[in-house]
């Protein structure tokens, strides 16, 4: 059974199902294509197609036809073949482009008759085929919903400006001297202490531990660390009282690395290399050369422009998601049923795996599936809305990403992955659907900078502690249950 499933692409328009071949009417000895309505639903359509066999008939006659000049068969000058040994030999290998046009057509038919205006490319699954039989067809349609825009210039936002005190960027400073550790080998033959950094020689012959941590040379074990290759590891070599040079053999607990929920213990060896104690760090020439910086001053501007960088992303995070209740407030209509139930699928089935995979965020680890059921339901309707909204927009002000915005993001994509750059550029050539992880976020970004442009924006400065509340206000979850 040949089966066709188009994709549902949120960024498509009717104007894509309007691109697909024009529609020719079908009608052979009378017979006529038989159309059943099965759902409908907000802004949603499900028809059940019968197309009687002798359509697919004269398509495939059509493309044998055309395919006879060009073949060559034993006893037959080249294109002379009878077209029922052409088609015999052939049929199999037109059939799927054969079928395919005829649903595009039968689907064409069926939007025109109906009088439905599609918000995406339709999907379409091909239910049966069989020789001879009528060939049964299932379409769904997402449609077009009607939004009219509120004006701009009736939206208040907010911009925001972070103001921070010569005190909080001095504290941020004396921070970011107590998070750097500072090691050197001991000199004497000691034990291992809390504070120590100890490189060991890690080996274990069982079949059940990943090959990564079967054979590892000089593994840094920081051992008062809370984030450790192995847990415990950094303890266990604590209560041992080992010393440089010594050889041990530990149990230990493989289960994060195997993803498992329950303790999995494996035997290793372990050889300590050696020992390093922690001693205090200071801003030296050798720091200062390492990381391009002329002076301790350097070190302190770049610390504070990194600070203030972080908060103004955030604020513009804030006034992202601000800007984004305005419009979801501002604006109603109808959501198309489909892609509703799909988004809401598909986070459902995130949902469920992170169950088992341990991994449900905290907050929704609280609730109930009923009560998480509401709550995505809601996050659901909040995306979609948004989704659709935000593309009316750009289609409304003709907003478009070009060619060099799209270069411009790939690279920097691609620059978050250093030695990898070459090969992710050529996936993208070669897929071209991926570069849509692309074009959306830059596409959304003009939208969002195209709608602030045209609102009343108010400046507002705020502090450390007015920046901390108004993130744990703006992104409270409890409003999403």
């Amino acid at each position: 059974m040949v089966e066709l499933v188009d994709t549902l692409d949120l960024g498509s328009s009717a104007a894509r199902c309007e691109g697909s071949s024009p529609f020719r009417p079908t009608i052979l000895r009378g017979v006529l294509m038989s159309i059943k309505e099965i759902k409908s639903g907000t802004l949603y359509k499900e028809y059940s197609l019968e197309i009687p066999y002798e359509d697919i008939n004269q398509i495939i006659d059509s493309k044998i036809k055309e395919l006879i000049p060009t073949v060559s068969l034993p006893g037959f000058r080249k294109g002379k073949a009878p077209v029922n040994i052409v088609r015999k030999k052939y049929e199999n290998n037109v059939l799927s482009e054969s079928l395919e046009k005829l649903v595009q057509e039968k689907t064409k038919d069926l939007m025109n008759e109906k009088k439905l205006k599609p918000f995406t490319k339709p999907k379409i699954d091909l239910k049966k085929y069989e020789k001879n039989k009528p060939i049964e067809v299932q379409i769904k349609i997402d449609l077009e919903p009607e939004i009219k825009l509120k004006d701009f210039k009736n939206i208040k936002i907010n911009q925001y400006e972070i103001d921070l005190d010569k005190k909080i960027v001095e504290s941020n400073y004396k921070e970011f001297l107590k998070s750097q550790k500072k090691y050197l080998e001991i000199k004497n033959s000691r034990e291992i202490k809390k504070t120590d950094r100890v490189l060991v020689d890690l080996s274990s012959k069982e079949e059940s531990i990943p090959d990564y941590l079967k054979n590892q040379k000089n593994l840094p074990i920081v051992i008062d660390s809370d984030y450790q290759v192995l847990p415990l590891i950094g303890k266990k070599l604590l209560d041992k009282k080992l010393k440089k040079g010594d050889r041990t053999n530990l149990e230990l607990d493989i289960s994060k690395s195997l993803k498992l929920n329950e303790e999995k213990l494996a035997k290793f060896e372990v050889v300590i290399n050696n020992i390093e104690e922690l001693v205090p760090f200071v801003v030296d020439k050798e720091f200062l050369n390492k990381n391009g910086l002329n002076s301790e001053t350097d070190l302190k501007n770049n610390l504070e422009k990194s600070l203030i960088s972080q908060y103004e992303n955030g604020l513009k995070q804030i006034g992202k998601k601000e800007l984004m209740d305005i419009l979801d407030k501002e604006h109603s209509f109808d959501l198309p049923q489909g892609i509703l139930e799909q988004e809401f699928n598909d986070i459902w089935h995130r949902l469920e795996h992170a169950k088992k995979e341990g991994t449900l965020d905290e907050d929704d680890k609280k609730l109930n599936d009923n009560e998480l059921k509401k709550r995505y339901e809601k996050i659901s309707k909040r995306r979609v809305k948004l989704a659709i909204l935000l593309q009316f927009i750009a289609k409304e002000n003709k907003i478009v990403v070009d060619e060099k915005e799209l270069s411009n993001g790939m690279m920097q994509y691609a620059s978050q992955y250093p030695g990898q750059e070459k090969e992710i550029i050529e996936y993208f050539k070669k897929n071209p659907s991926s570069i849509e992880t692309i074009r959306g976020p830059i596409l959304e970004d003009k939208v969002i900078n195209h709608v602030i442009s045209q609102s009343n924006s108010i400046k507002t400065k705020v502090n450390k502690a007015s920046y901390e509340k108004l993130e744990k206000k703006v992104f409270d979850i409890k409003k999403e249950i």
